[in-house]
């Protein structure tokens, strides 16, 4: 079957499904164990193209990362003194909490490339850093069109003053870097923090790895220099952000049981069961995606479908993702019928009991939109057909074969 047009009809999704581990929590150990002395195992990895290209980018800089049944293992790096290529594909979260690591035990130039709108997404954070310090920092993606971007020089120990409304990824990169400094450094942020629950996974990575950071659960992190990264023997647990594609559709109508979640995590991302319980309270309700902007576009899906009128606020980030997740969900809502206006960064729902369907609509290439059509299908009254549905394999490749083997109607 070619996922490039799919058609999607009404159904109820029913039966079990355990959700693929935490693509976040991946990423983390990933590099983690890359900058560890000695070996190091990690169950329970998904190889979607997000991962894929963090385990290339850490290879190149000399990891070396065998992949078995799942399992990765990995002989942390030594360092290299080379001129070498690091390939993101379309992962943000490859690209900004790489680029301090690589340029950290790289003496050489690492060449950042990637596909999509990786080379339009915000760096400045990284830019200003890395050219305030003296150090070489060359980005001709405006120019070639797609990511094209050179590094060279670690940071040295110090104390920085960074933005932390653009990503928090910035943070986490700057976090894995510090520590392998001759000296201490200090992150000031200068701005509130945006997406806090990332920055809690990167501390419970580096925690795991043995390396220390203290942060005052506001705006300063002070990093000890000269640390160790241990090796890890860890098992990456369940991604509440793809949970929250079979939690929406229960929800609206079907019934999965969702496997393999850790219900103390500490994934920003949970936060949509609380969303989802609230939705049952009467009156007008307002749910800020400040923090979780992943979980905004399918849980659009349920505010659409809600008796009353729902406003989700703080949605400034979602139009830096992989498309312009905002206007995605707005258009594409609006398409399959959906009372949806939107208000500057924020969008509201007057809800209906179910979406009219019969239209074609767009995923924007972006797996998130691809998969939250999907479920939003389920209760349209005529078929929608979803393009370019193969994004899905940037973070859940196997998501077409859950969703069919749950009795997802699809051609």
């Amino acid at each position: 079957m070619t996922l490039e047009n799919l058609t999607f009809s009404k159904s109820t999704l029913k039966g079990g499904v355990k959700v693929p581990p935490s693509k976040s929590l991946a990423h983390r150990a990933i590099i983690c164990a890359s900058l560890a002395h000695g070996k190091s195992t990690i169950r329970g990895i998904q190889f979607s193209k997000d991962i894929e290209a963090t385990t290339g980018v850490m290879r190149a800089v000399g990891a070396e990362i065998k992949e078995d049944d799942g399992v990765l293992c990995v002989q942390g790096t030594q360092g290299v003194n080379a001129d070498v290529e690091a390939f993101c594909n379309e992962s943000g979260s490859t690209l900004r909490m790489c680029l301090p690591v690589c340029a950290a035990v790289n003496q050489g130039h690492t060449h950042f490339t990637g596909r999509g709108k990786l080379g339009v997404r915000p760096m400045t954070v990284f830019e200003e850093l890395w050219k305030s310090a003296g150090l070489f920092y060359v980005d001709k993606s405006a120019e070639t069109g797609s990511l094209d971007l050179t590094v060279k020089g670690a940071l040295p120990a110090g104390r920085y003053r960074v933005r932390g409304d653009v990503s928090s990824q910035f943070i986490s990169g700057l976090l894995f870097a510090f520590p392998l400094a001759d000296g201490d450094s200090t992150i000031e942020l200068t701005t509130p923090l945006y997406s806090k629950g990332y920055i809690d996974l990167t501390m419970q990575s580096l925690g795991e790895a043995g390396i220390e950071v203290c942060y005052d659960g506001d705006r300063t992190f002070e990093i000890k220099g000269g640390q160790t990264y241990k090796p890890l023997d860890t098992e990456v647990e369940g991604d509440w952000s793809q949970a929250a594609f079979y939690l929406v559709a229960n929800r609206i109508g079907s019934d999965v049981k969702v496997e393999g979640l850790n219900l103390s995590s500490a994934q920003g991302d949970k936060v949509i069961k609380d969303y989802l319980d609230r939705l049952d309270e009467s009156g007008d309700l307002v749910f800020d995606g400040e923090d979780c902007p992943d979980i905004i576009p399918v849980f659009a899906v349920a505010c659409a479908l809600r008796k009353g009128v729902t406003r989700l606020t703080g949605l400034s980030r979602l139009k830096i993702k992989e498309c312009d997740r905002l206007d995605a969900v707005y258009t594409q809502l609006t398409a399959i019928g959906a009372d949806v206006k939107r208000k500057g960064d924020d969008l509201i729902f007057c809800g209906k009991d179910e979406f009219e369907g019969g239209v074609k609509v767009s995923s924007f290439n972006d797996h998130r939109i691809a998969m939250t059509l999907a479920i939003a299908a389920t209760r349209c009254k005529k078929p929608i057909t979803v393009d370019d549905f193969s994004c899905i394999a940037k973070s859940y490749p196997d998501f077409l074969e859950r969703y069919k083997a749950l009795g997802g109607n699809v051609r």
